[in-house]
Parts: structure tokens; C-alpha cells; sequence
């Protein structure tokens, strides 16, 4: 009869505990890969596309004459600065740079506004330099054969993860889990700089052997499958171990 009223009991014990178990299960998948990581991608889509909107936008609406020598002048300044040296000089030129930019876009609140001042003169710069270059071409040509070249994608690429983090860190302090979201922050950050040490390394790549202009796009694009896997893990891991808040 004990034997019979343990086997008896086991059922009615099993249902108690999983109404406790899935939800907080679901609540663990949910903060790991679920809305949290699907808000992530569709901020850093939102925020490339945005990039590359601005950028573009810039370059089609028409500048006085005026506007647009100044900026050329200071183009091709920057061009000479950077073009001007050796290979390692250019590579810590043009990384060093970057770099300095994607921090500051970084910064929550800070970042989408300048990066959207960035580009919007990056692509005035563009403009000008097609239109009074001595053999000229259209802006909005220059600006797609740019993106044919694969350092330009990597770099735009570097920004965007840059103002996700900072973005996404300010949605976890209105979530109550900036505790969390900081070190998923500082890896994203280091991320957006390995980036665009890539980007430096393949247009400083690009001056020394333009033949490799179209075969780089190889090793770029392994190593961005590489970068997302990697995040992916990295998140999903950090959403096992938090607590489970609602979001």
C-alpha cells in the first residue's frame, strides 16, 4: 500500500513542477535569442541602412560652388595625409582614425548624432571630390564603385555595431539589465574595433596590390560569418545566466 501510494504521488508531484519550469525556461530563451537578440539585429540592419542612406543622400543633393571647392580642398588633404606615406604610416592613419570615430559613436545618446554628422560630410567630401576631380564622374557612381571595394562595406559595418551597442546598452538601462548588457557592450565595442583594423588592413591592402581589389571579399566575408556566430554564442550565453526580468 506505501508502495502504491508513492508510485501515486509521483504523478501529482510532476505537474506542480513543470508549470515552475517552462516558464522560467521560456523567459531564459526569450532574453537569450528571443526578442532581446532579435531587437539587436534588426537595430544594427536598421542602423547600416541608415548609414548608407545618409551617406548617399549626401553625396545627390547639389552644393554651391563655393561648398564644394572647400571641400574638395579639404579632401584631398585628407587623401594626401593618409595616400602620402608608407604602407604602416597609411594603415595606422586611416585605423587610428576610425577608430576615434566609432568610439565616440559608441557613447549612448552621443553616437547616432555623430554619426550621422559623419557621414552626411564624408559624402558632401565625395561629392565634391567627383565633381572637380580632373576627370570627373557623377557623385552618386563614385560613391557605388566606393562600395565595390570591400573596406568600405567592413568600415560602415564597424560604425553600425558601435552605435547598436551604445543604443542597446540605453534600452537595457530602461530594461533594468545594464548589469548584463554592459559586458555584451565592451565585447561589441572590441568588436567594432577588431572591424575596422580589418577595414585599414584591406585598403591599405588595396593602395600596395589593387589586384586584390575583388579577392579580398573572401577572407571578409569568413570573417564576418565568424564575428556574428561568435555574438551570437556570446549572447546567448549571457541570456542563461541572467536573471530572468521581463522585457
Amino acid at each position: 500500500m506505501a508502495q502504491s501510494a508513492g508510485e501515486a504521488g509521483t504523478p501529482e508531484q510532476q505537474p506542480e513542477q513543470q508549470p515552475q519550469q517552462q516558464p522560467h525556461q521560456r523567459r531564459q530563451k526569450n532574453l537569450a535569442g528571443g526578442r532581446f537578440g532579435s531587437r539587436r539585429l534588426l537595430l544594427f540592419v536598421t542602423v547600416l541602412v541608415i548609414e548608407l542612406t545618409i551617406f548617399f543622400l549626401a553625396m545627390a543633393i547639389p552644393m554651391d560652388a563655393t561648398q564644394q571647392k572647400s571641400l574638395y580642398t579639404e579632401g584631398q588633404q585628407i587623401v594626401q595625409s593618409v595616400k602620402g606615406q608608407g604602407p604602416l604610416d597609411e594603415f595606422s592613419g586611416i585605423f587610428l582614425n576610425n577608430v576615434r570615430i566609432a568610439l565616440i559613436e559608441a557613447v549612448p545618446f552621443v553616437g547616432p548624432v555623430f554619426l550621422g554628422y559623419s557621414l552626411f560630410y564624408s559624402g558632401e567630401v565625395v561629392q565634391a571630390l567627383a565633381v572637380l576631380s580632373p576627370t570627373p564622374v557623377p557623385p552618386l557612381i563614385l560613391g557605388a564603385v566606393l562600395f565595390l571595394l570591400p573596406h568600405s562595406l567592413v568600415e560602415f559595418t564597424g560604425y553600425a555595431v558601435s552605435v547598436t551597442a551604445g543604443i542597446m546598452l540605453i534600452w537595457a538601462g530602461i530594461k533594468k539589465r545594464l548589469r548584463i548588457e554592459i559586458r555584451v557592450y565592451a565585447k561589441e565595442v572590441l568588436v567594432a574595433v577588431g572591424v575596422l583594423l580589418v577595414a585599414a588592413a584591406t585598403e591599405t591592402s588595396l593602395d600596395v596590390y589593387p589586384d586584390l581589389a575583388f579577392a579580398l571579399w573572401i577572407p571578409i566575408i569568413i570573417g564576418i560569418v565568424v564575428i556574428w556566430v561568435w555574438l551570437r554564442r556570446a549572447h546567448t550565453r549571457q541570456g542563461q545566466v541572467a536573471p530572468t526580468v521581463p522585457l
